[in-house]
């Protein structure tokens, strides 16, 4: 039994049982692909975030809006304007999508038919195209899901309809990106197989190298989809294919120096075993100390705040797998096979000497400045440029109807409508007064004011334009009318009282009571406009900042105390008329007061005369007065203070306004939104910049307000691009110094050189940023853009890192090992790691070729620029390397001429020094 075990032990079938299990149980709980690249594919944005801290006001907004998704259904006419057909075709088919509303699980249909406010948004200028938004439930599934019934849904005959939304666009590039990633896989496994089958002209040697990836491979995969899936580890939409980059990669580069050690081993009749142990013993190290660098590389990225880089991290666990796997799962295949791995090609090829590091090193050594200048002068040209990135996620994807509808809208509506920002202010007071209307209409006509601003919308402006009748301006057109008529009335009341005066009879009390009733009526009439019009003068004179505005109010509340007084005189006066009218009435009937009520009416006749006059010089008084407030109101109707908002009580409990409040506000009326249409599609040049500005515009435009203690929270897809960007610039340095200062430290300590290491990744440092550079001017010859997607940079460091790793860990291990001197080593030592170059740059460029089947920019662009660095490094390594090798040792022997100069006139000469110069 002891002997079974040792055997099946020396046959590594343990290790070989072990991964099976490995495999089986990582393919039985891998989750769908799909599905997390879908949920948890875009970059996850922390909860202090903007984004993040509005989704939560949206999904609480209440109104019966609470969890719904808000989607344009937009209808175009390619050919020209709308007509009234199509437009009844529009009508028709919203009146479908109302009937089966519950169905579609749409809340809310907003058309410029039921809510004409708003018709500026929804209707082009050029009346090619309509929009429909819709409130569409949560509930009812995926934005994919809600997306397809909706297309179907909305299609109208003689009309080309789209359904889009920043959700669904996002959606969509998730769905491409998931599209390709079976394909780059297929791909890249198929590349390796050809390319180990070209290097070894075997069937069975990349067969087994496809497995040890392919295991890695699934092992990797399978912990970072159920990380994500059940405890929310960060994921990228692109993490199944930088895993697979860095594994195959590794595993390729691995396996050549595997199979080809074992392949001179066993051609010299070693058995399999023993000659497979014996790679693993040479070999080890160099594995282990390749795979420690890059765990602890990629694993540091786990510490970081930012997902997409965070996401990264999981390559550290994936090296630490594909290690273990090349010094464990490969070895039980190459001892169980042995020669048959080679198979059908049974003469071991014969490695021709490659001198080119050789001759390039010769040169550096012979002439080092020339060397360095050289490689400076081709390089460094290359590497002056800055490269602006793109946070737009619609780059990739190609005649997708949801991107088709985004572009519609920024054709006929302006390249912002598609994305708009919403500014979500939140107070503790209710909003549906003046004093806060007032500040919200200040704030949307500021920001409108803004550069880069196309539009805003907001509770007092839901069409994008002021609403006049709910303006100074257009309410003092209509107190100048009314002012006119009041102060011809008082004209026709001051020849009245006139006329009262000199005509007063007994026969004609109950006319003059008549007539002064009237009176009474017009000065209380008098008396309400007045009111009206001492409110909305005060609130305008409150508002403006021109000078003499406190003594056009003091004139005012003159004028409101004479009306009082004559309105009081005219009362008194009516009182006395129908006390003597009914004096009079009782003389007729009752003879025995008569001279009582007599007398009783000369008293009252005389105090009505009295009253009368005192009345018409109130009069006289109060229409100079109104005609001087009338020549006022003419000027401030032109002025500043009249383009103030002023919206009275029933105004504001109108219909059309009622409508507006339920639209813009929470169901407690305390929380608003503003729509602000840019007039860009976010880019990472001006988006940034304006939003920043729109911040501090919005809180300086509410300090010192009633609103100012408001909460302001930025949301949509610039918003989000804005802060993908600032996180993404903030721990993008930091994650380019962390990963170069881990690997330069690793291969510090490997090599104990400080100076020969820092030379040797200073050159890979300097490739690398000529071939992004390169990279750039290819692509923006190929396809007109000059932008790379922002997560180019990224996928780049996975192949590059494992590039600088893999051909530095050999020099440095060649360096470390080497007795000699450093110019004793520099020839040989350069000359015998150039042996291996061309094979290794050939798996480099045959790893990432894979990635050029997904017919993506962003992952040509990281083929391309891995492509050029290998190259360029791969040329400039040995001249580097042998130059800044000599000069290190040549220039601290040097010693400076004055320094010369001074020993020898102020020293003794030795006597051997003497003989010497002798």
């Amino acid at each position: 039994m002891q002997e079974r075990i040792r055997k099946l032990h020396h046959n590594r079938i343990f290790a070989l049982v072990f991964w099976l299990i490995v495999v089986f149980a990582a393919i039985v709980t891998l989750p769908n692909i799909k599905t997390i690249i879908q949920y948890d594919g875009q970059p996850q944005l922390a909860n202090t975030s903007q984004p993040v801290k509005a989704s939560q006001i949206k999904n609480n907004w209440g109104r019966n809006l609470d969890g719904t998704y808000t989607v344009n259904a937009v209808f175009n006419n390619p050919d020209g304007v709308l007509t009234n057909k199509q437009l009844a075709s529009v009508n028709k088919t919203v009146s479908s999508l109302q009937q089966k509303s519950s169905y579609y699980g749409i809340k809310k249909i907003t058309t410029m038919t039921n809510t004409p406010t708003s018709k500026p948004q929804l209707f082009s200028k050029d009346k090619s195209t309509e929009i429909v938004q819709l409130a569409v439930s949560r509930n009812q599934g995926t934005v994919r899901q809600m997306a397809s019934q909706l297309k179907s849904a909305v299609s109208t005959v003689g009309l080309t309809t789209y359904v889009t939304s920043p959700e669904i666009v996002s959606d969509a590039a998730n769905e491409h990106i998931s599209s390709f990633t079976l394909i780059v896989i297929l791909m890249t496994l198929l590349i390796a197989l050809v390319a180990m089958g070209i290097l070894f002209a075997s069937v069975i040697a990349p067969i087994i190298t496809f497995l040890a990836i392919l295991i890695s491979y699934v092992t990797t995969l399978s912990l970072a989809t159920n990380l994500a899936y059940h405890w929310n580890f960060a994921y990228s939409e692109y993490t199944p294919i930088f895993l697979l980059m860095g594994i195959s990669l590794f595993t390729l580069l691995t396996s050549f120096w595997f199979y080809r050690e074992l392949r001179q081993l066993v051609d010299d009749g070693m058995e399999s075993q023993e000659a497979t142990s014996t790679v693993i013993y040479n070999l080890g190290y160099r594995v282990l100390i390749s795979t420690l660098s890059l765990t602890i590389a990629f694993g540091s990225l786990m510490f970081f705040d930012f997902s997409s880089v965070r996401a990264l991290g999981i390559l550290g666990i994936g090296f630490a797998i594909t290690g273990i796997a090349s010094l464990s799962l490969t070895p039980i295949f190459t001892g169980m096979l042995g020669e048959s791995l080679f198979w059908p090609k049974k003469t071991r090829p014969q490695l021709k000497d490659h001198r080119l590091w050789g001759h390039l090193a010769k040169f550096g050594l012979w002439q080092p400045w020339i060397a360095v200048a050289a490689v400076l002068y081709l390089i460094v040209p290359l590497t002056v440029g800055h490269q602006q990135l793109n946070y737009n996620n619609t780059q990739d994807i190609p005649n997708n109807q949801a991107v088709q509808g985004a572009r519609v809208l920024s054709a006929h509506f302006g390249q912002g409508q598609a994305t708009p920002v919403t500014l979500y202010i939140q107070s503790n007071q209710r909003l549906d007064n003046q004093n806060q209307l007032f500040q919200l209409d200040n704030l949307t006509k500021k920001l409108k004011a803004q550069p880069g601003v196309a539009s805003v919308t907001s509770v007092t402006q839901p069409g994008g334009q002021p609403i006049t009748q709910y303006y100074v301006s257009n309410q003092l057109t209509s107190l100048s009318e009314n002012l006119t008529g009041i102060v011809g009335q008082l004209g026709t009341v001051r020849n009245d009282l006139q006329s009262d005066q000199s005509n007063l009879k007994q026969k004609t009390l109950n006319a003059e009571v008549k007539r002064l009733n009237t009176l009474a009526g017009q000065t209380s009439t008098l008396m309400s406009d007045s009111s009206s019009l001492q409110t909305s003068l005060q609130a305008a004179l409150n508002r403006s900042n021109a000078s003499g505005s406190s003594k056009t109010s003091a004139r005012i509340t003159q004028y409101i105390n004479q009306l009082n007084q004559v309105n009081s005189e005219l009362n008194n006066a009516l009182s006395s008329l129908s006390s003597l009218s009914s004096a009079v009435s009782t003389t007729n009937t009752d003879v025995t007061t008569a001279h009582s009520n007599l007398s009783n009416y000369a008293a009252s006749l005389k105090a009505v005369n009295k009253s009368l006059k005192s009345s018409k010089k109130q009069v006289a008084s109060m229409q100079k007065s109104l005609n001087q407030i009338y020549l006022y109101l003419g000027g401030l109707q032109t002025s500043e203070a009249a383009k103030a908002l002023y919206l009275s009580p029933a105004q504001i409990f109108s219909g059309d306004f009622q409508q507006s409040l339920v639209t813009y506000t929470d169901a407690k009326v305390k929380t608003t939104y503003l729509t602000i249409t840019l007039k860009q599609e976010p880019n990472a040049k001006t988006t940034t910049k304006t939003l920043k500005q729109l911040k501090q515009v919005a809180q300086s435009q509410l300090r010192g307000t009633s609103l100012s203690k408001a909460t302001l929270t930025f949301s949509g897809q610039p918003v989000v691009a804005s802060t993908i960007q600032s996180q993404y610039q903030h721990d993008l340095p930091r994650v380019l110094l962390l990963i170069a200062g881990i690997t330069l430290l690793l291969l510090i300590l490997f090599s104990r050189s400080i100076l020969q290491s820092s030379y040797w990744f200073l050159t890979f440092i300097t490739s690398t940023a000529a071939g992004y550079q390169l990279t750039q001017l290819l692509m923006k010859w190929l396809t007109g853009n000059n932008e790379f997607n922002w997560q180019v940079p990224l996928l780049s460091f996975v192949p590059l890192t494992v590039l600088a790793v893999v051909e530095l860990t050999q020099l440095a291990l060649s360096y470390r090992l080497n007795d000699a001197s450093l110019l004793d080593w520099l020839l040989p030592g350069i000359h015998e790691v150039g042996q291996t170059m061309r094979h290794s740059l050939f798996i480099v460029i045959a790893g990432v070729l894979g990635l050029l089947a997904a017919e993506s920019q962003t992952l040509t662009a990281v083929a391309l620029i891995t492509i050029f660095t290998a190259i360029i490094f791969n040329l400039a390594l040995p001249l580097m390397a042998s130059s800044f090798g000599k000069l290190s040792v040549i220039i601290p022997g040097q010693k400076p001429i004055q320094f010369r100069h001074k020993k020898r006139a102020d020293r003794p000469v030795p006597e051997d020094h003497q003989d010497q110069d002798k």
